[in-house]
């Protein structure tokens, strides 16, 4: 079964990002970004997300809305063909 970016990565609110220290923010870049560049080399073919892209300008990389991952969060743990 492929890995998806989507399945390691970790997202933050305004609010919530705006929490973090330095440090902190300076540990969820290095991670986000070792977490894309590890996909990639297990050779699964992926667009580049957009907070990859957001990290690499050195943009804030929170999102407006989490419902979509949270929809996608919940859609991946409901137990199918039972």
């Amino acid at each position: 079964m492929p890995v998806t970016f989507e399945e390691v990565a970790v997202y933050f609110t305004q609010g919530e990002w705006a929490l973090l220290d330095p440090g902190q923010r300076a540990l969820y870049r290095d991670v986000m970004q070792e977490n894309y560049r590890n996909v990639t080399l297990l050779g699964f073919p992926i667009p580049k997300p957009s907070v990859i892209s957001q990290l690499d300008r050195g943009e804030e990389p929170w999102v407006s809305n989490l419902q979509g991952s949270q929809a996608r969060e919940i859609e991946r743990n409901i137990p199918r063909g039972v």
